[in-house]
């Protein structure tokens, strides 16, 4: 998966999650010998961490009142998995549609 598709999805989505509190910054790193985006986002009283990798494989860690709920792992083939699994961020994070 290009990992730029993950900067250009959130930047779409940028004036939503501002105007609903949400801050964030997009990482990158290698994890071993494959690189990373990794999506850091917090609305009041919730957290994300969304890992995307290379492979398409992609971990979502959701974090409440600094409990952590677990993690649900994606497998991405396409922008449109991407999307969805930015739909999950946003519905945890309480961006209104």
């Amino acid at each position: 998966m290009d990992l730029r598709l993950l900067d250009e999805e959130v930047a779409t989505r940028r004036i939503r999650w501002e105007a609903a509190g949400v801050s964030w910054e997009i990482l990158r790193w290698a994890k071993g010998d494959q690189p990373a985006s990794d999506l850091r986002a917090e609305s009041p009283g919730r957290a994300v961490q969304l890992i995307v990798w290379v492979s398409g494989e992609a971990d979502l860690n959701r974090i409440e009142e600094a409990s952590d709920l677990g993690t649900d792992h994606y497998e991405l083939t396409s922008l449109f998995g991407l999307s969805e699994c930015l739909d999950d961020v946003e519905e945890f994070l309480g961006v209104p549609r």
